[in-house]
């Protein structure tokens, strides 16, 4: 299913010469999609087009078949999230027990269903033995998986992470690439922003798109 698709979409920011132009893109659900590029390519401001973070200047971007201008950022929230580069930027609370369950409790959900689904997200993500650890103490690898964890939370159906392996040593790499096999196999779709070419030798099935001067050159 096509999640995300961009149509004859350009944006260009104020007082800023970078111009972006994608012609026809589509990001699917169960897909795992590697955007690779240098810096200043355009892979940040395509995904935060993806969110509503940023709006086009001119053609369509739609989100599960709806336009996205017309959606507000707390409606593409609870189907699309986005694990920005710094994790520590998304962790707001003391405790991760705390963090996991913030904005659901906020939303009125039942308590009940809160703490079930709070307790498998933990157990899946090898966070359950640092429930009660402030989010201060934790390694960088442990917020990121934290704060993925607390994205899923809301049920969405596509994750974006922003250069997720930056910071990360061998081991906590592995456990990262074991978190987004077991987001692909929820069917859950997965773009990653990154320059780590291990990344691509890893998820051998993965779309891989290259992105230069504000554009699509390999898909």
């Amino acid at each position: 299913m096509k999640v995300i698709e961009f149509n004859n979409v350009y944006f260009k920011y104020p007082k800023n010469s970078f111009e972006l132009k994608i012609d026809d893109l589509s990001l699917n659900d169960g897909e795992i999609t590697i955007i690779h590029g240098l810096n200043g390519s355009g892979k940040s401001t395509l995904m935060k087009l993806c969110m509503g973070i940023l709006k086009c200047d001119m053609g369509q971007i739609t989100l599960f078949g709806k336009d996205a201008s017309k959606c507000h950022l707390g409606e593409i929230g609870q189907h699309i999230g986005y694990l920005f580069q710094e994790p520590s930027k998304q962790l707001f609370t003391t405790s991760v027990w705390d963090e996991i369950t913030f904005i659901p409790y906020i939303k009125r959900i039942s308590v009940e269903k809160i703490q079930k689904k709070a307790l498998m997200l933990l157990d899946k993500f090898n966070l359950s033995h640092l429930k009660t650890r402030s989010v201060y103490r934790l390694s960088r690898g442990e917020k990121q998986r934290l704060a993925i964890a607390c994205i899923l939370m809301n049920d969405i159906k596509y994750l974006i992470l922003d250069e997720p392996t930056t910071g990360l040593d061998r081991k906590n790499r592995d456990i990262l690439y074991d978190v987004i096999d077991k987001l692909l196999e929820d069917g859950i779709g997965v773009s990653v922003i990154t320059h780590d070419n291990e990344m691509k030798s890893h998820f051998k099935n993965a779309r891989f798109i290259k992105m230069e001067n504000g554009g699509v050159i390999y898909d």
